[in-house]
């Protein structure tokens, strides 16, 4: 037994002996395994065990160094289960021609961040110049075409780290491209195109993310252009995904039957970790997915990450199938809040008026009772047929720590066209005409700025009494980061943190806003809000979403900076007081003595040099 073998060995242990959480589907990969190695002899198994051929293969990566993150420039270290799987691809051999590997398919699925895209890597710079294969076409491919760079930048990096490795195999490493002339061979990037194989002869190839694929194309043209040889290599690699129309469950579920054995196929190497049999929001589970957990990724980021998931929701899709890859429905619209994440929202009491002005105190910069606080507007009107809203939204300070309040306002279908919302907002404006002339002058608001549907302009007359208005594109670039900031102010125990967006609690209306909209992530993890019912409005939380939009820009709601002016004054008497942080008067210094009745002006000046 080599010693490749005895790691194998040992790593097969853990698994079978169940000392280390894993899913059936790894389980069953390993003893499908050690059944492969009893079969050997039987006429119908024409395959032979040659672990010395896999041990070239770690050997070669052996002499290859990491270039990213804490193991840059270190050698490539496989961790055991990797060592187990370049070891059981490599070493079966055909009986008949023992230079012909068996196994010319790979389909391997874990959690995000487990060194996939590394060791692929690394498996076709060994194809394209070590597995002594003349004019080798080898590639890689993403849905992206940035995906793909990533793994073709990976190798590129990798070789430009080991000039002694390139000049041994005479290699030339180009920009966007990896030659080997004695042997006319090439190890290119493809774009997600299937056209762009069209006509390949392919000895290695490497598809990233197949669950994030549109269709079946460019998988279909790198198996079409691999069976042209007789001795090339497929490796699929990724995680789960929120598709089940995706090629990448396609192909995860042939996997998953042939570890069941319901489907023969002795020429595919399969290899699953998943969550699987698990609670997903357990250690156990993200340990069963994540083979390198603690090496290539932390314990603690995904435990954080799974954490957020539990408190939020919308974000269990893509935890659960990027890090516990497991395979959801993800088309199905979720629930992008519970009642239990908005109900600390609620505050009773709350009253616009008290927030329209900054409470001394409140901030070092604020040291005037009558300083304006600002506000920003959201307005959301669908049709004139529907209800509109109007929401204000300021900051508050509260141990200096940042909250957020929304005071929204309903107009029925009748007094919700363009003019009739303007008065609504000039009604809370404080508008300063010049020549001593104040709209509001003891009630108005400090609007800064009005966030609007693009699809309807509001009455120009905002803007001609200095409220900027603002379009809000629907898109989900625009639509996620304010849904995630949102997220972020809401209460979670877990992560010890508490509410920073309150409502007033009498508006069953908002509340019910709020759990009407359905979202999901996208295949680039942004969100989109839709009605859970064609019936209900989702109006006022847009709106809410949209004046948070505009919140979250630097210095939109910010409080005063806090000023070095010393403002002193000086009694009858002698005291000397100026301005303290919270914006009272604190006395310097007492009452002077009296001489003769009286207190000489040059005492006082001395006092306050």
């Amino acid at each position: 037994m080599t010693d490749f073998e005895k790691i194998a060995a040992e790593w097969e242990e853990q698994i079978l002996s169940g000392s280390r959480p894993v899913c059936q589907w790894t389980r069953k990969a390993v003893e499908r395994q050690r059944a492969d190695l009893l079969r050997q002899g039987d006429p119908d198994f024409p395959y032979v065990w040659r672990p010395d051929d896999g041990g070239d293969v770690i050997d070669f990566i052996g002499c290859l160094r990491h270039v990213k993150g804490e193991c840059a420039g270190r050698p490539f270290v496989l961790s055991p289960w990797q060592v187990w799987l370049v070891l059981v691809c490599f070493s079966w051999k055909r009986i008949d021609d023992t230079h012909l590997r068996r196994y010319r398919r790979l389909f391997l699925e874990c959690g995000k961040s487990s060194g996939k895209t590394a060791l692929s890597s690394a498996l076709l710079l060994y194809l394209l110049c070590a597995d002594n294969e003349g004019g080798a076409e080898v590639v890689c491919a993403a849905r992206a075409t940035s995906q793909a760079r990533q793994c073709f930048d990976s190798c590129r990096d990798m070789l430009r780290a080991c000039p002694r490795l390139v000049e041994s195999f005479g290699l030339k490493v180009l920009q966007h491209s990896i030659v080997q002339p004695s042997s006319a061979s090439t190890l290119l990037p493809v774009s997600a195109q299937g056209k762009s194989l069209a006509g390949k002869i392919l000895h290695g190839a490497s598809v990233d993310e197949l669950w994030a694929h549109y269709d079946r194309s460019v998988y279909e043209e790198m198996s079409l252009g691999c069976d042209k040889r007789n001795n090339s290599l497929l490796s699929s690699i990724g995680h789960a995904g929120e598709n089940l129309l995706s090629v990448g469950y396609e192909l995860h579920a042939t996997a998953i039957k042939m570890l069941k054995g319901e489907l023969k196929d002795e020429k595919t190497l399969a290899l699953i970790f998943s969550a699987e049999g698990y609670d997903w929001k357990t250690d156990e589970a993200i340990l069963a997915a994540n083979p390198n957990a603690g090496v290539s990724s932390y314990f603690d980021t995904m435990r954080e990450a799974q954490q957020r998931a539990v408190a939020i929701p919308s974000l269990q899709p893509a935890f659960k199938s990027h890090i516990l890859c497991l395979w959801e429905e993800g088309e199905t619209e979720k629930n992008w809040l519970e009642v239990p994440q908005i109900a600390p929202c609620r505050e009773p009491d709350l009253k616009m008026p008290d927030f329209r002005l900054w409470h001394v105190g409140e901030h070092p910069g604020v040291v005037q009772p009558d300083m304006l606080r600002p506000f920003v507007v959201g307005m959301q009107r669908t049709s004139l047929q529907e209800h509109a809203a109007v929401v204000y939204c300021c900051k508050s300070y509260l141990g200096g720590v940042e909250h957020f309040y929304l005071f929204p306002a309903y107009f029925e279908p009748s007094a919700n066209d363009d003019e009739q919302l303007a008065d609504a907002v000039f009604a809370n404006f404080r508008n300063h005409l010049g020549y001593g002339v104040t709209i509001n002058d003891e009630t108005g608001l400090k609007i800064k700025a009005l966030a609007h549907d693009s699809w309807l302009t509001p009455s120009p007359r905002l803007e001609k009494n200095g409220i900027n208005t603002l379009p809000f594109v629907r898109g989900a670039k625009t639509f996620s980061p304010v849904m995630d900031f949102f997220t972020s102010l809401l209460a979670d125990e877990k992560l010890g943190r508490t509410c920073r967006v309150h409502f007033p609690a009498d508006d069953d209306f908002l509340l019910s806003n709020f759990l009407g909209i359905h979202a999901h992530r996208d295949l680039n993890a942004n969100l989109f809000p839709r009605r859970s019912d064609p019936e209900k409005t989702i109006d006022v939380a847009l709106a809410c979403l949209y004046a948070l939009r505009l919140a979250m820009a630097p210095g939109m709601l910010d409080a005063p900076e806090q000023s070095d002016v010393k403002m002193t004054f000086i009694d009858d008497d002698g005291t000397v007081r100026q301005n303290g942080p919270d914006g009272k008067l604190v006395t310097v210094h007492g009452p002077l003595p009296e001489k003769d009745g009286n207190i000489h002006p040059g005492d006082v000046q001395g006092l306050l040099r």
